[in-house]
């Protein structure tokens, strides 16, 4: 199962992690019981979920700020409880859509968020789940086209929304882990800035704190173990090279831990696709994934790795990662997951008692 006992205590606290918000979070098409019975099999003890800030407040296509913007609280709220019962905590991705009101101009959507406005996002959704979140990343792949633009200014947007994220965090929850990064794992033309340019832009000459590092490792089309051309790509055969930058980065007091140690990696989305163009064998997906977290498990600096996806829709759709299909049964990459995990000296699940949920 490629996990040699003589290295498998050093990654033994390696959590293992998913994500699927229309199944877990919205319930669209599978039963919320039923997804956290097959999460129990994986032994995931950690759940990811976007609040995504325009879809979860009234008013969104607003010029101007309301008052009081109506957050969809509920649906985090019972995710959060139902999850605790099954031993698993929320890392909650703070990230746009902004709201018009809060956009450059002024149209819901992801060109130039306003970090004051993201600041009072932030405090309203950490006051809320204060006690009962204890981690949280900024944005979602702030370094593709689609999440944040203009392209050009990312890394300074980001760094503007991260600091604004982090500092609020902080002051109201001192106790919770904030992530930076979030970044997805290879450069795409104009669509997408590889990450490791992207981190140094980000930085610049800053001197910033986190808890961690997120990243999408992701390499749909081949073997985990081949390496990626582009030099500032990082996929999960090439992490490496991340880690190398992120030591760089902490020698120069530019991006450390606050007590400062080098950043730990989050692997937040992983997966192999199982319709399209990036389409894989069963057979060749299953083993795939496998050793990607097995590379995961044996990297000493990671402390999470993710699969993205359990559960296919009953319709057709651009991205699919899933390790159900449509009616719920397991692909054979569910199953090598498990076998996997089952093997794998990884922690386990147990109930976890949390205040209650805020009122109104």
């Amino acid at each position: 199962m490629l996990i040699p006992a003589t290295q498998a205590h050093a990654a033994r606290h390696m959590e293992i992690a998913l994500q699927d918000d229309q199944v877990f979070l919205n319930q669209s098409w599978y039963g919320r019981a039923k997804a956290f019975q097959k999460a129990e099999q994986l032994g995931v003890t950690r759940l990811r979920v976007n609040f995504i800030w325009a879809r979860e407040i009234r008013g969104a296509n607003r010029r101007h700020a309301p008052k009081d913007p109506g957050y969809n609280w509920y649906h985090f709220d019972s995710l959060i409880d139902e999850a605790a019962a099954h031993g698993i905590r929320i890392e909650m991705t703070l990230t746009g859509p902004a709201p018009a009101w809060a956009t450059g101009n002024h149209r819901m959507g992801v060109y130039k968020p306003r970090a004051s406005a993201f600041k009072r996002f932030v405090r309203d959704v950490v006051t809320h789940f204060k006690g009962r979140v204890d981690r949280y990343s900024i944005w979602n792949e702030p370094n593709w086209k689609s999440w944040l633009k203009p392209h050009r200014s990312a890394p300074h947007l980001y760094k503007l929304l991260y600091l604004a994220g982090y500092r609020e965090i902080k002051h109201i929850d001192p106790k919770a882990k904030v992530l930076i990064g979030e970044t997805s794992p290879q450069a795409r033309g104009r669509a997408g800035m590889a990450p490791l340019t992207f981190l140094r832009r980000m930085v610049g000459h800053s001197h910033l704190f986190a808890d961690g590092y997120a990243h999408h490792p992701y390499d749909y089309a081949r073997s985990p173990h081949k390496r990626s051309k582009g030099r500032n790509d990082v996929t999960i055969a090439t992490l490496g090279r991340l880690t190398h930058q992120l030591s760089v980065l902490r020698r120069k007091h530019r991006l450390r831990t606050r007590t400062g140690h080098v950043l730990p990696l989050y692997l937040t989305e992983y997966g192999y696709m199982v319709r399209g163009r990036f389409r894989l064998s069963s057979a060749r997906q299953a083993k795939y994934l496998r050793q990607a977290f097995s590379i995961a498990y044996h990297n000493r600096h990671v402390k999470s790795m993710l699969q993205y996806g359990l559960v296919s829709p009953p319709f057709r759709v651009n991205w699919d990662t899933s390790l159900l299909n449509s009616h719920g049964h397991a692909r054979r990459t569910f199953s090598s997951l498990r076998s996997w995990v089952r093997h794998a000296a990884v922690a386990r699940a147990k109930p976890i008692a949390l205040p209650p949920a805020p009122s109104g």
